[in-house]
């Protein structure tokens, strides 16, 4: 069979592929919009959950060291000065250092001058009173806002159990 014309031959292609009405399949209303929704990134101003805006991970390095990560999204910064961490039921642990990276100054409307983060925090915390195989509670609190809507999230806290190694 010869084809004439490029749009002759897209309406045979897609009278061929296209589905019968037997062989859909229904979904539950909106359901394709959720999944979509799972793997779209927000835009620049439109503001997304505390979690999604400020990630929190932590990683015990040794039975003396914890490296914390306090990840703000894109578009999204975290103050310096309302980090805090603390350590609760540690039959003794306590923090003895934390070491953060220089960040930027920026005038804010709340605080002033301050330091903030823009990217990836790497906190240090060196701990003493820690012993191999010790659970620990670790409490970190943490704050920012988004930078274009210049909306800011109340403090965040979290908490985070591990077993020093």
């Amino acid at each position: 069979m010869k084809i004439k014309n490029v749009s002759t031959m897209f309406a045979l292609v897609a009278a061929v592929t296209a589905p019968t009405a037997l062989a859909q399949q229904s979904t539950a209303p909106g359901l394709a919009d959720k999944v979509k929704g799972l793997f779209a990134q927000p835009k620049e101003d439109e503001l997304i959950e505390p979690d999604l805006a400020f990630k929190l991970s932590v990683v015990a390095k040794n039975t003396n060291v914890l490296h914390v990560e306090v990840v703000p999204a894109n578009g999204y910064y975290v103050y310096k000065e309302r980090m805090r961490f603390s350590i609760e039921d540690g039959s003794g642990v306590r923090i003895k250092d934390v070491k953060f990276p220089g960040g930027e100054m920026k005038n804010d409307q709340i605080f002033g001058r301050t330091e903030v983060f823009r990217k990836t925090v790497p906190v240090a915390l060196t701990l003493e009173n820690a012993a191999k195989g010790k659970p620990i509670t670790l409490q970190a609190s943490y704050q920012g806002c988004h930078e274009k809507l210049g909306v800011c999230y109340p403090p965040i806290d979290k908490t985070v159990q591990l077993t020093l190694p």
